[in-house]
């Protein structure tokens, strides 16, 4: 099944996304993105193109920044009031959620792949603070 993505975020954080999916998997250009709030600009005429977009045989997936923020409001509101039941939401989107779902197969994403997926894309955080070593290649280690 064909898919659209669209990455919707406070700032520049959307574009920021694309171009790292574009370093990593060379598919930026299929990643559509929303910097909200860098204009004065509304940007709900963007959501709503996307999900316009959207043809009934063809899955829409739009990652927020931040679950609650007002983007991620201002998309649920829109997916809500569109009626499509082709469109999923994903909040709290970082790199890893984005690329899995990016590079999965082509096959119809359900709700239970996707709640699969952000449970393995959950943030872990790793604090890399190395004791002081004698060497720097033993520092290093600390690292990797």
């Amino acid at each position: 099944m064909q898919r659209k993505y669209l990455m919707a975020s406070h700032g520049h954080l959307a574009s920021g996304m694309q171009s790292s999916i574009n370093i990593l998997a060379g598919k930026g250009e299929e990643l559509k993105v929303i910097d909200a709030y860098v204009t004065e600009e509304d940007y709900t005429p963007q959501i709503t193109a996307f999900l316009d977009s959207l043809q009934e045989n063809e899955q829409g997936v739009i990652f927020t920044d931040f679950y609650g923020g007002s983007v991620n409001q201002k998309v649920a509101t829109e997916v809500v009031k569109s009626g499509k039941e082709n469109v999923f939401v994903l909040a709290n989107a970082n790199l890893p959620l984005v690329l899995a779902v990016m590079l999965s197969p082509e096959e119809e994403l359900t709700a239970e792949t996707l709640k699969a997926m952000t449970a393995e894309a959950a943030p872990q955080l790793v604090p890399l603070v190395p004791e002081k070593k004698e060497s720097a290649e033993e520092e290093l280690d600390d690292f990797f």
